[in-house]
């Protein structure tokens, strides 16, 4: 209905153009939806944008901006109202907002779907950890977070790519490898120091287990050099970890179209650069631009000259790249790939990255907006009020794979999505245990296994919805709960646009707590088999926004609990 008001506003925008011979009013009108109810079902500043223009005081325009509504368009309004400063609040007829709800059966499981993205193609890049170990709660969040998006996107009409970016070169590799090879050794009786910082979890001793029986009794350097003995320690371990990364993330409903390796894609000499590869290719690029300066040794890029507040290296005084070269190439790689929208879900510890990154893509002549960060905030895991922080296979963390085998994949991903990503967030693992209205992806799922059951009865009394006595639901939460199911099309729209998967969530919790007071209200099957009829239609709808948006959310939506 937001789209309706917002053409019969535009319609009224336009006589006043022509009446008034003004050639720059706005094209885009903004309707909102009040947080009071007293200021009506939907709202608009528009008179305030155009007072000025007009030359006239608000309140005036206000009155204009009605006057000039269609007439054919009027019939769905009760009352249109000037309120405040100049805002114009409209109060939607429930006749109106009863037949409307047609529109919810009719598109059935595409309800909620638009045309917004008209096919744009997007890639996001979401939980890209380095494979030197197992997904933990922040990875989980990430990708959680990534996957919802990307349905979201989906949804909206967008062409979007998921890529998982393997952050398979540089010095944690090179620590993993050597990790590896420190445990192989322990099992031949050789025991060395572990190299700093070097990882220490037991999936460390099982990968060396693993190569032991693999290779046999013999060491590993009786075959080739030490530096080979480690390279194929890396390179087993980096193999072992992306397919217990890959399982975990199939366990939590997440897939990838694209696994793009940093080592084989960025670093691999390409025959079309002329033995070049696409790290060296873009250093070049940026040379050319004389956005690059030899400063104390090393190589530095002059984000400074483009919007960053200080310059930053990209190769250092050894020779070697740091990471953020590599970044700069894998975005130039993605644009070059025809996307025109670039979305990266990254820790908020990348908070200062986003500035640089910027910087470097208008270096590169591209317009910075095409690239959207999500940051994600840290999870506290919290049992009996107490935070969890340990975990023995790990070494350090509680495993993304612990967490699930515990709650399971619905409350996981429900939890993750409960508050927006900028936001901390205590994943109370008391509650998401708990079968009862507390656990809010319990109390969402039973709204939809309660529906069926309802008509699982209608059926036994041969009643069936219809759309024919929906003249008979009058009750104000009747009326105020189709808002919402009508409303639920603006709502995925509003979530794409601003990346904001919670408020999906949100909007599910409202839609299921409005079934339950209802349902605990009143009686849906009754002695009138025409409203039975009608409420039987309504809570069809229910049912199919709820499994609509919980399919969006990542969670299933089952029959019967």
């Amino acid at each position: 209905m937001k789209e309706e008001i917002q053409k019969l506003v535009f319609e009224s925008v336009k006589n006043l153009r022509s009446t008034n011979n003004i050639v720059d009013l706005p094209t885009e009108i903004e309707i909102e939806i009040p947080k009071r109810r007293e200021f009506g079902d939907f709202s608009t500043n528009i008179a305030l944008i155009l007072a000025k223009k007009l030359g006239k005081k608000p309140r005036e325009v206000a009155e204009l901006v009605i006057n000039n509504l269609p007439e054919d368009g009027r019939t769905i309004f009760k009352r249109v109202e000037i309120a405040g400063a100049g805002f114009i609040n409209f109060f939607i007829k429930e006749e109106t907002v009863i037949n409307k709800l047609v529109e919810v059966e009719k598109l059935g499981e595409k309800f909620g779907e638009s045309y917004l993205g008209r096919g744009e193609k997007i890639i996001v890049e979401f939980v890209s950890a380095n494979p030197t170990g197992y997904l933990h709660m922040g990875h989980a969040r990430n990708a959680t977070v990534g996957d919802t998006i990307s349905n979201i996107l989906t949804a909206a009409g967008f062409d979007v790519t998921r890529e998982f970016y393997i952050n398979d070169a540089g010095r944690q590799m090179e620590l993993l490898g050597l990790s590896v090879y420190r445990r192989y050794e322990e099992l031949f009786g050789i025991n060395k120091e572990m190299p700093e910082d070097g990882y220490y979890g037991e999936y460390i001793k099982e990968i060396a287990e693993k190569i032991k029986e693999k290779k046999g009794n013999a060491l590993l350097e009786t075959e080739s050099s030490h530096e080979e003995s480690i390279d194929f320690c890396k390179k087993y371990a980096k193999n072992k970890l992306l397919e217990e990364i890959r399982k975990d993330l199939i366990d939590l409903g997440v897939s990838f179209d694209s696994w793009y390796s940093e080592q084989d894609e960025l670093y691999k000499p390409l025959k079309e650069l002329k033995d070049d590869c696409k790290l060296s290719a873009i250093k070049n690029t940026l040379k050319e631009l004389s956005a690059l300066e030899d400063k104390d040794g090393a190589l530095w890029f002059k984000a400074s000259c483009f919007g960053d507040s200080q310059d930053w290296v990209i190769v250092k005084r050894d020779g070697s790249s740091t990471y953020f070269l590599a970044d700069i190439a894998y975005h130039y790689d993605k644009i070059k790939r025809g996307f025109k929208r670039l979305i990266n879900v990254w820790g908020a510890d990348h908070h200062s990255h986003v500035v640089r990154l910027k910087a470097a893509l208008r270096a590169l002549g591209f317009d910075e907006s095409c690239l959207q960060v999500v940051l994600i905030q840290f999870v506290r895991l919290v049992r009996e009020g107490q935070e969890i922080s340990m975990s023995k296979r790990a070494g350090s963390y509680v495993t993304m794979r612990e967490v699930i085998k515990e709650v399971g994949r619905d409350v996981m991903r429900f939890f993750l999505l409960m508050r927006s990503s900028d936001a901390h967030l205590d994943f109370d693992l008391d509650l998401a245990k708990k079968e009862s209205s507390e656990n809010p992806v319990y109390y969402i799922q039973y709204a939809h296994a309660r529906i069926g059951s309802v008509f699982e009865k209608a059926a036994e009394r041969e009643l069936s919805p219809s759309k024919e006595f929906l003249n008979l639901l009058t009750l104000p939460e009747e009326i105020e709960t189709i808002k919402k199911l009508l409303s639920f099309p603006e709502m995925v729209r509003e979530s794409a646009l601003s990346l904001a998967p919670h408020k999906l969530a949100f909007n599910m919790q409202e839609i299921a707590s409005d079934f339950h007071i209802y349902y605990n209200r009143n009686r849906i099957i009754s002695d009138d088999p025409k409203l039975s009829s009608a409420r039987l239609y309504f809570i069809s709808c229910i049912k199919t926004v709820i499994k609509n948006g919980l399919r969006l959310l990542g969670v299933s939506a089952p029959e019967r609990m």
